[in-house]
């Protein structure tokens, strides 16, 4: 008896509920049964595409297990191979074990004869040809809606937002949905507000999401607020009400890069933010990793001081069970080792002076003043990105030291606009902050590390340390010299 392996696949299956690959295995059931053929397995793969190649767990298991078989039963070819690569390698696979394929809607295929093969390859040439052509088609289409502002109805809820869909239906079963209007949620967009309001002023990222979890508000999805998930909708370019398109082939694996291009300054998503705090955001949370604020809990001095024998930042080194800061010496740190200070005692003698600085006249309109903000900014950031972009499609067309010529000019002027960007952040920091004294104490009371560190870093550029005078264990304040930005 000829032994036959039924083989069923739907690239999307938008209702869940299967009907499109138990269609297929009814109408290859019925088909072995006409023929008098013995199922021996069912293999199917439910909501997977075949045109990109990826994974197809059951396909996989199929191919493994052919040497027994005689046929294997598709509802048509299209549903086995999409893809050139896996085609190949399935007909190669196959010859020698002299398996045929038969389609409910198409011809039988004797893989071990040249015919059979020939005609697998032109028959599914025609498959891929007409996915190809598709995609083409839906690419264009996402293109065109992106550059309009049209929203899309892909994916989970954006968080701060609340979209009104209507379900498209097709012979009964739901096949897709659109989106007739979006609102914004209320009490999620008032905290996507704070977290950008925050990660300006200079807090990191952890403690952010540490806040929310500790408060228990979470994502869209029900979960609890991640570093990576924070970043990705701080970087969104919905939130400011505008469209950023990131087309497939850009994509690491299944993974889409954090930043896409902005296609259009409205969209039918309203506005969280303004542009130019998204502009900021993007610029801040979208660099290198090694870049990003926000990558875990610092001291609130580490890299701020500076020790005056070497030149080289303090870090936080505990001695004896007493925190210090310390000029490490350890190998790939440069410093002298020769310089430490009590971390405690050091925290609190810059807490004083910040805080001091900051009850003088004019401390903060001094430097909101100097680091005020520039719309121009963003315009030179995004310019300059481009021209990177442009330059990096002309490597190859001009010798490398024509491109790194015209490369060092653009990565300059990026650099430059950048440290500008930094600057209005870090004043940022002293938004509701600046006020009577005992209230500005209040408030650096109930702050986290996080904070108080943004704080620090709008009014100081650095803090060298000295040694201590000889003859004392004690701690003197005067060692310590802040170079002010203002």
């Amino acid at each position: 008896m000829t032994n036959a392996a039924i083989y069923a696949r739907i690239s999307s299956d938008v209702s869940g509920d299967a009907h499109g690959v138990t269609g297929q295995v009814a109408d290859g059931r019925a088909l072995c049964e006409q023929r008098d053929w013995r199922v021996v397995e069912v293999y199917e793969d439910n909501d997977l595409a075949a045109l990109a190649g990826g994974p197809r767990p059951r396909y996989a298991d199929l191919m493994a297990a052919a040497e027994p078989l005689d046929v294997i039963v598709v509802y048509h070819l299209s549903r086995l191979w999409r893809n050139r690569r896996e085609r190949a390698e399935g007909i190669e696979r196959l010859k020698p074990l002299r398996v045929s394929i038969v389609s409910v809607k198409g011809p039988d295929l004797d893989l071990s004869t040249a015919y059979g093969r020939s005609m697998a390859g032109m028959l599914g040439e025609f498959d891929t040809w007409e996915s190809e052509v598709k995609a083409e088609r839906v690419r264009s289409h996402i293109e065109r809606n992106a550059s309009s502002g049209a929203q899309m109805a892909g994916g989970h809820r954006p968080y701060g937002y609340q979209p009104h869909y209507k379900v498209v239906s097709q012979g009964g079963e739901k096949v897709r949905r659109r989106i007739t209007g979006v609102d914004l949620e209320p009490t999620e967009a008032a905290v996507v507000r704070e977290c950008a309001r925050r990660i300006l002023a200079g807090e990191s990222l952890v403690s952010v999401c540490d806040d929310l979890n500790r408060r228990e508000i979470v994502t869209s999805a029900g979960r609890t607020w991640r570093t990576q998930t924070m970043r990705r909708m701080l970087c969104s370019a919905r939130i400011s009400g505008r469209r950023q398109h990131i087309p497939t082939d850009s994509y690491q694996g299944k993974t889409a890069p954090l930043l896409g291009p902005i296609v259009s300054d409205t969209s039918e998503w309203p506005a969280i933010i303004t542009h130019a705090e998204s502009d900021r955001l993007r610029t801040l949370l979208g660099g290198r990793v090694g870049t990003r604020p926000g990558s875990g809990t610092r001291k609130l001095l580490s890299g701020l001081l500076v020790c005056s024998r070497c030149g080289r930042p303090m870090v936080s080194r505990p001695q004896d069970g007493h925190p210090r800061y310390v000029c490490d010496a350890n190998p790939g740190r440069g410093g002298c080792g020769r310089m430490y200070v009590n971390m405690a005692r050091a925290d609190e003698r810059v807490r004083d002076l910040v805080l001091a600085a900051l009850d003088s006249p004019g401390m903060a309109e001094r430097l909101a003043q100097r680091d005020s903000p520039d719309d121009g900014i963003h315009q030179q950031i995004r310019d300059g990105e481009e021209a990177l972009e442009r330059l990096a499609a002309d490597y190859g067309v001009m010798t490398r030291r024509e491109w790194k010529a015209a490369r060092t000019p653009i990565l300059a002027r990026l650099e430059k606009a950048r440290a500008v960007l930094s600057r209005q952040s870090q004043t940022s920091a002293l938004e509701g902050f600046h006020g009577p004294l005992d209230f500005m104490q209040e408030r650096w009371a109930a702050m986290n590390t996080s904070q108080r560190r943004a704080v620090v870093t709008a009014c100081v550029e650095s803090i060298t340390v000295y040694p201590p005078r000889s003859g004392g264990n004690r701690f003197d304040p005067d060692r310590l010299h802040p170079v002010w930005r203002a």
